[in-house]
Formats: C-alpha cells, sequence, structure tokens
C-alpha cells in the first residue's frame, strides 16, 4: 500500500476511531495542594490516559490502596487509549507534592 493511500485512510478514519476509544470517558484535571491521595473516581472504572501537567510532582495511579504503575512526571503521558487500564475498587492519584494532572477515565 502507497505511503498516499495509507495517508488517506487515516485521515478518513482516524477520527471515528478517536471517537469511538474515547466516547464514554471523563476528562478531569485533578489538583492537589500538598502530598496525598486523591480520589478520581469512588467505584471501579477504566484509566484510558494520565498526563501529569507540573514538572516538580510525581504522580502514581492507585487502585484502592495499591499502586498499578510506578510514579509519573510531566516529562512522559501515560497513554493507554487502546487498551484502558482496568481499576476493580477506585481511581485515585498518589501526589508527591502539590501539583496538577490530567486523567481520561470511565
Amino acid at each position: 500500500m502507497s505511503e498516499m493511500r495509507q495517508t488517506q485512510l487515516l485521515e478518513q478514519y482516524l477520527p471515528i476511531l478517536v471517537t469511538e476509544l474515547i466516547q464514554g470517558y471523563t476528562s478531569q484535571l485533578v489538583t492537589a495542594a500538598a502530598a496525598g491521595t486523591e480520589v478520581v473516581k469512588a467505584a471501579p472504572g477504566k484509566v484510558a490516559r494520565i498526563s501529569v501537567l507540573d514538572a516538580a510532582v510525581n504522580v502514581s495511579p492507585k487502585d484502592g490502596d495499591d499502586l498499578v504503575w510506578g510514579a509519573l512526571t510531566s516529562a512522559a503521558e501515560f497513554d493507554l487509549a487502546g487498551t484502558p487500564m482496568q481499576f476493580d475498587t477506585n481511581i485515585s492519584l498518589e501526589f508527591d507534592g502539590p501539583g496538577r494532572a490530567f486523567i481520561l477515565y470511565k
């Protein structure tokens, strides 16, 4: 398949795929005034993306009391849109100091 055809297909179908992937998800800006855990959703759910907005803070996703991933920084986005991560207890973010993070969940 030619590069031109690949580009044409991406332009045609990418908006449909993106809409399907994020349909039903909620985006939320989570702000922590100090170190601690912020509950995003007090029920089971799925997380598709986490972006740490402030360079001076590390953020760790938690399912209940359990860390489910290592500390995230503003250096890279945690993007699971293709395969969202299941949280069985609740969705929380643990901040090691004051800061902000964006999360996409349902």
